[in-house]
């Protein structure tokens, strides 16, 4: 299958005006700063990260005592999502990942939400910023399968996602898989339907990486 180039960019912390850089070198002023980190990614998000530190972290701050990593999870970075070197990276951060999906990227949150123990949470697009600080508040105390709504991709849609983003064709995938070209197609179908959008679609609305 074919990879995509993939460069996950930097990670600032926006806990205060230092914005320290977290990855990918670490500034030296985060090992001995006593507040805790956190972020958004990916860092071109300017009004996500205004939405995040206005709706969210001013009412939680108190309660996120490790630190988190906010992902603007749309569908203008949907090619970083079709490959898990973007949640390998932010891993790396040791802060809790939480997932901000819009609704054509549900399905796809609530795949690696069950693939990766790494995120912490997922906010979904019909969650209002006084039930998303809510989650965020009871997130540490009750078990993530509690919070996690609607359908998610399966192993099979999941990789037909990822192989029509890189280029590749059904057919080509299906031989490379060693399954019937029909299951591709079926899957191809199935993946539309619950991300509300053909694949053709989803691709053109999302920033080239």
């Amino acid at each position: 299958m074919m990879s995509l180039n993939i460069d996950c960019g930097r990670i600032n912390c926006m806990s205060c005006p230092s914005n320290c850089e977290i990855k990918p070198n670490a500034s030296l002023r985060v090992s001995f700063c006593q507040d805790y980190c956190f972020c958004v990614w990916p860092k071109a998000s300017a009004y996500f990260s205004i939405g995040v530190m206005e709706g969210i972290l001013k009412q939680t701050y108190n309660n996120l005592y490790l630190g988190c990593v906010f992902v603007d999870f749309s569908i203008s970075y949907l090619r970083f999502f079709t490959d898990d070197r973007w949640i390998n990276y932010l891993s790396e951060t040791k802060l809790k990942i939480v997932i901000i999906c819009d609704k054509h990227l549900r399905a796809l949150a609530n795949y690696w939400f069950r693939k990766y123990k790494d995120i912490f949470l997922v906010i979904y697009p019909n969650d209002r910023v006084d039930i998303s600080r809510d989650k965020l508040s009871k997130r540490a105390i009750y078990q993530r399968d509690a919070f996690i709504k609607g359908e998610a991709l399966s192993g099979l849609e999941f990789s037909v996602l990822k192989a029509l983003i890189a280029g590749e064709d059904c057919n080509h995938l299906a031989n490379s898989l060693t399954v019937n070209v029909r299951r591709i197609y079926a899957a191809k179908r199935r993946a539309e339907k619950k991300m509300g959008a053909d694949i053709n679609t989803l691709y053109r609305f999302s920033h080239s990486i």
